[in-house]
């Protein structure tokens, strides 16, 4: 069997979706609005997060899933946790400093000792308070997920598949429920689904729903359908995806419809999935988490990019500096800061670091 390093194609639609939360939030943040079809795509922007809650699902549990499916130990536990530490930390300390700064000396805001902390330990969306970088937000309930992922793998990824099942239709039903609380507590912004409220815990509910969508997705598409992987399917899920988006109050159908196109996309024939491993694309979703993070502090420098006549050519410019500014930070500090964490697991849990390892292999090879 030749080993595979990834799946490149869920590698560039994190890419995509990346993109998509910059120009959704920089059309929030200026006074010009882009009206038609566009601007209802762009208005469904945040649905970008719920596509990147059932991927980072998937994901996990094509890395780690073959682990903690069966016994592990506290010492593989630990060991998936720094390496999260390691993926996530780093550039998310950067850019909440940098992010701090900014709203001192741009809108004048202070924060208390109690909101800092909770931010550095990345549990300020669990009901503690805001985030003081507004898009690390969804960084925080995904840090959650991660604490409970061991405990669920082995029921939703090898025990029966009525589990899996049941679990697939009480995640969507939970994000029906937390629609209702949206409304009936009036905390919903552009959409039924548009919801972080760091007060409340419907954001946890939200993501660790969607994260359990995305773990039986990974169960789906390692089963080999021949069905669900045909090629003729992802060329109408994805036309699919694409329509819904233009609709309004359909979240959770669209929701699920990116559950199915990602099942797709882990067939790299399909036609999509060579579309999101393109080069250009790709490397979106590598500098993905940069792009994400950095975003917000832009919207503090350059303020309303849409008003007035260049309302294509200064977005485009601030895109390409964004993008600038993601590349160096993934080059210079994600990937030498995530080395020097994951040194430390490694000299830390030796043999639970070989076990992640071949947890891995076993994953991206098995779809």
């Amino acid at each position: 069997m030749v080993e595979k390093k990834e799946i490149k194609s869920l590698t560039g639609i994190r890419g995509v979706a990346a993109c998509w939360v910059v120009a959704y939030h920089t059309w929030l943040a200026g006074n010009h609005r882009i009206l038609g079809y566009i601007g209802k795509f762009l208005l469904h922007g945040y649905l970008a997060v719920d596509l990147f809650f059932i991927l980072s699902g998937l994901v996990m549990s094509m890395s780690y899933g073959h682990l903690f499916d069966k016994r592990w130990e506290a010492s593989d536990y630990l060991s998936l946790l720094i390496r999260r530490l390691a993926r996530l930390w780093p550039l998310y300390i950067v850019t909440l400093i940098t992010t701090g700064i900014l709203s001192y000396f741009v809108e004048g805001k202070t924060f208390s000792a109690v909101l800092w902390s909770a931010n550095f330990l990345m549990i300020q969306t669990w009901g503690v308070g805001d985030s003081i970088n507004g898009a690390s937000w969804s960084v925080s309930v995904e840090w959650a997920a991660y604490f409970i992922f061991p405990f669920i793998c082995a029921p939703i990824l090898k025990i029966n598949k009525i589990i899996p099942f049941l679990l697939f239709f009480a995640s969507f039903f939970m994000l029906i429920i937390i629609i209702k609380l949206g409304e009936k507590n009036l905390i919903q912004r552009k959409g039924p689904l548009d919801i972080f409220d760091p007060h409340s815990s419907l954001p946890l509910i939200r993501c660790i729903s969607e994260f359990i969508i995305g773990m039986i997705c990974y169960r789906i598409s390692s089963s080999h359908s021949s069905l669900i992987r045909s090629k003729t399917i992802s060329t109408i899920i994805s036309f699919l995806t694409l329509f819904s988006l233009f609709l309004s109050g359909f979240d959770v159908f669209s929701v699920f419809l990116f559950s199915v196109l990602l099942i797709t996309l882990t067939n790299e024939s399909n036609p999509l999935s060579r579309i999101m491993a393109w080069t250009p694309i790709y490397y979106l979703g590598v500098w993905s988490y940069s792009i994400y993070l950095w975003h917000r502090s832009f919207l503090f420098i350059i303020g309303d990019v849409w008003n007035g006549h260049h309302n294509i050519i200064r977005p485009t410019a601030v895109l390409i500096m964004l993008l600038i500014v993601s590349c160096l930070s993934y080059y210079f500090i994600e990937k030498p800061w995530q080395k020097k964490i994951r040194r430390i697991e490694q000299i830390l849990f030796r043999k639970s670091d070989q076990r992640i390892k071949t947890s891995e292999q076993i994953g991206v090879n098995n779809l």
